[in-house]
């Protein structure tokens, strides 16, 4: 019971998210969810739906005053529609072109709008924290204490500002 409560309330998330966006994201998202309700969850993560669809619902709000992101409205929709051929055919070369493409949309975001992806702020902290306590742990001639530390460290400040970056709605 607890499952169906839910997967209700995330239907209603949806619906709600839906009535706050234009009819380009709808329809977007529309195309997006049937497409993925005939492909297997492997491949709906091979080819990161839920973050085209995140990318859309963020170009979509911020394409009345960035003219990159109003083209973009552009390049997303050759996309949603060129993809049941491109799963299908798993052609190599636009399968490349395709992260290529995700991988723009997402920088522009990123350095434009300063949006951040899920966990960023995790990795980023983390691997610095390896670094620092390594450093330290060298100092102190205990190099597996001092990474350890380091790493619980980063960890934490990375955990603090992905929590931050979520209540200010600045992840894709």
């Amino acid at each position: 019971m607890v499952e169906v409560r839910h997967i209700t309330s995330k239907i209603l998330n949806e619906l709600v998210e839906l009535e706050d966006q234009s009819e380009w994201y709808r329809r977007i998202a529309t195309e997006i969810r049937s497409l993925s309700d005939s492909l297997s969850k492997n491949v709906y993560k091979k080819y990161k739906l839920d973050m085209l669809l995140r990318i859309a619902r963020r170009v979509d709000t911020l394409s009345y005053t960035c003219d990159e992101c109003q083209s973009n409205k552009e390049v997303i929709t050759n996309l949603v529609q060129d993809m049941g051929n491109m799963i299908q055919l798993s052609d190599k070369e636009t399968s490349k072109s395709y992260f290529k493409t995700i991988e723009d949309l997402t920088k522009h975001l990123q350095k434009q709008h300063k949006f951040v992806t899920k966990g960023y702020y995790v990795g980023l902290w983390s691997g610095i924290g390896v670094v620092i306590g390594a450093a330290a742990g060298a100092i102190m001639d205990n190099s597996g204490i001092g990474t350890a530390i380091g790493t619980v460290i980063g960890l934490l400040i990375g955990l603090a500002l992905d929590a931050k970056a979520k209540r200010e709605d600045r992840v894709i």
